[in-house]
């Protein structure tokens, strides 16, 4: 980590253009273009922002992630990767136990060629004082793999990664992975996840249910042969914290009304009920509220006109604001920010169109816990300031502009040693943890080493790194890639009648295992690794 206080200070700004500590604030970062990913409350009572950073041109360099007091004022700020020098899209970000933070994105850092197309998805962990504790990125060379969101669990956290352009004119393959990461960034688990009859195939949205599962939302393209037309539907995954699928659905599948739908964001309700923005029919803005194992949600169209819905949030007394944009057509095409507070029946309670000109991308947002909507984006062209800032409006639950709030915060309290202000966090700590490509390899039976073999008194066991269980369940192919796989397993010996001669239980990252083979009989003898009564490892030694 770089300190570059003189740089950042002097050039990057927090600029109140309107009545002294009101909102919308701007951040312009002179070096780079800004776009915010993602806001929300940090622990002490300011905002985290997250923005990814292109240059003129539009390409995508890195992040910027800004620390404000409760009133949008900069209180420190992190360059993260090194402009012009690595190359990373910051994606989404989520608060941890410990008040800091963990961030999705996708670096070229360990591709053959870190200024190509292809791109690793990546997880980066900081402390509550904008510091890095690590940075572990899953290799798959050759291919573009794009992290779209990240959940935290009581043991580690659980990201979401899409494995996509491999470079050639195939354009199918768009596999899904989920990676389980310890609270150390190491791998415990991957799973992937695939549709054969599906094309574009993509889940961007990841939800920890009351339940303790969580559930995948996303998007998939088929064909219908007999209509020769394609459809785009929602697919939904439900999975338990181990990754083990519980339900598998394409939505409205057999409904060819609804030919082109998206659900965005999911979130559940107080009561348990699930609800999902996105757009459906002819691209109209649309909140759809799902039962979990219903496939054809209800449809609540928020938007007459040509329009498109994003993301959403909650307010306290459960009604719901959609964040998206909406199209004029008289006396021009005009697309237009707008937010929407919907009720759960899906009646629309009132708009606020936050900018008049389009010319950006679509504005994330997040609830406080005084029950303010923190909305984030950006515009090439707006009354608000210059090109391409990072835009922040904090609206009150009726969706007007709130005001300056005196409340006395204490900010920071968790780093009793300061906060630097301006920091760069590079690319040159972060780690592959593991390499996609090896993983595909490894067998459905994985191979023991045994030796001495013959063996005459001790027989060791050198346990895989990984166990690998691949199957097909409700029209998905899965395949689970499990690391500290050794407390839910046992090593058995059996002799060729099949009679169990030995087994043991193995315990936590054991790499080794012993035998005492002093009195087993002449003759060959087989063992098997069995984890969750699931034979997956096997050898052959002969006594």
């Amino acid at each position: 980590m770089k300190n570059i206080f003189v740089l950042l200070l002097s050039l990057t700004i927090s600029i109140p253009v309107f009545a002294q500590n009101t909102w919308p604030a701007i951040y312009v970062n002179p070096l780079l273009r800004s776009i915010p990913e993602n806001i929300y409350e940090y622990y002490d009572g300011g905002y985290l922002l997250l923005s990814v950073t292109t240059n003129e041109e539009g390409y995508v360099m890195g992040g910027w992630l800004v620390k404000t007091d409760a009133n949008g004022e900069i209180l420190w700020q992190r360059t993260l990767t090194e402009p012009y020098t690595d190359y990373a899209w910051y994606r989404m970000m989520q608060p941890t136990a410990d008040s800091g933070t963990i961030v999705t994105f996708s670096t070229r850092n360990a591709e053959a060629n870190p200024y190509g197309t292809f791109g690793d998805a990546a997880y980066m962990k900081l402390n509550a004082c904008g510091e890095l504790d690590w940075c572990k990125i899953i290799s798959l060379p050759g291919r573009d793999n794009f992290p779209h969101d990240v959940v935290v669990v009581n043991d580690g956290y659980i990201g979401l990664y899409n494995n996509g352009y491999d470079g050639t004119t195939n354009y199918d393959y768009n596999a899904n992975s989920l990676i389980k990461l310890d609270f150390d960034g190491n791998m415990i688990w991957m799973y992937n996840y695939d549709n054969d009859t599906l094309i574009d195939e993509e889940l961007y949205d990841l939800l920890l249910l009351k339940d303790s599962t969580l559930l995948l939302t996303g998007h998939g393209t088929y064909r219908d042969t007999l209509l020769s037309k394609y459809f785009q539907k929602p697919i939904r995954l439900n999975i338990d914290l181990n990754g083990q699928l519980i339900n598998y659905q394409v939505l409205n599948q057999h409904e060819d009304s609804i030919w082109l739908v998206f659900d965005n964001q999911s979130s559940q309700s107080a009561r348990g009920t699930i609800y999902t923005s996105g757009q459906t029919h002819h691209l109209y803005n649309t909140l759809r509220k799902h039962k979990l194992l219903n496939p054809s949600p209800e449809i609540f169209i928020l938007d007459t006109n040509k329009s498109y819905g994003y993301r959403h949030t909650w307010l306290q007394d459960s009604t719901i604001v959609v964040s998206g944009t909406s199209r004029t057509n008289f006396p021009f095409y005009l697309w237009h920010h707008e937010l929407t507070l919907v009720d759960t029946l899906g009646n629309v309670l009132n708009r606020r169109r936050l900018l008049e000109d389009f010319m950006g991308p679509l504005y994330n947002v997040s609830t406080t816990t005084d029950n303010k909507i923190l909305a984030a984006g950006s515009a090439s062209e707006s009354t608000y300031g210059p090109g391409v800032p990072s835009i922040v409006f904090k609206l009150t639950s009726t969706l007007e502009d709130d005001v300056y709030d005196p409340t006395p915060r204490s900010y920071d309290y968790a780093c009793p040693g300061g906060v630097a202000p301006n920091a760069t966090i590079g690319m040159e700590e972060c780690q592959i943890i593991v390499n996609v490509e090896n993983l595909a390899r490894l067998p459905d039976m994985a191979v023991l080493e045994v030796f001495p073999n013959p063996v005459h008194d001790i027989l060791q066991v050198r346990l895989p790194e990984y166990i690998v269980i691949r199957s097909s369940s409700q029209g998905l192919n899965t395949a689970l890639y499990q690391s500290n796989y050794q407390q839910n397993s046992m090593l058995q010996v059996f002799d060729l009648n099949g009679t169990l001669v030995s087994e043991q239980a193995l315990t936590r990252e054991q790499l080794v295992a012993h035998f005492d083979a002093t009195h087993w009989k002449p003759g060959m003898y087989l063992l098997r690794l069995v984890y969750k009564d699931k034979t997956v490892g096997s050898a052959k030694v002969v006594r």
